[in-house]
């Protein structure tokens, strides 16, 4: 089954179908299906009417679009584990730090380097 190369409205003409189609997803079925437009720019109103200056004899008002929610939200799962594999390793461990450092102050950290100071044995050799 062929898969969408990117999201947007897309129509197949032998059953004349709209669906919105998120990239990457399968399409609805295996036939042959046009890009329409993106939903980012395009209302479902304008992909039906679209769809009519397109292929002349469809009626856009019978066009039914099918957003295949189910689909659109099993692929938003797939998506937000996907994106979490993706961070840094020790990304949250440095956001942290990065948190802490921010909030510690001036007298904070000078007594912070005094107490290590403190804790670090002696290097010079005795004679």
């Amino acid at each position: 089954m062929a898969r969408a190369p990117e999201t947007g409205f897309y129509f197949e003409p032998i059953s004349e179908s709209l669906a919105l189609v998120v990239e990457g997803s399968p399409f609805p079925s295996d036939d042959h299906w046009a890009f329409i437009g993106d939903p980012v720019d395009m209302t479902p109103e304008l992909a039906r009417i679209e769809v009519a200056t397109r292929w002349p004899g469809i009626d856009p008002e019978e066009l039914e679009i099918d957003f295949e929610v189910n689909s659109l939200l099993s692929q938003a799962d797939a998506l937000k584990a996907a994106a979490a594999a993706l961070q840094v390793p020790g990304a949250k461990e440095a956001e942290e730090a990065v948190e802490a450092a921010a909030s510690e102050t001036v007298g904070d950290a000078i007594a912070r380097a005094h107490t290590s100071e403190e804790e670090e044995p002696s290097t010079s050799e005795e004679s």
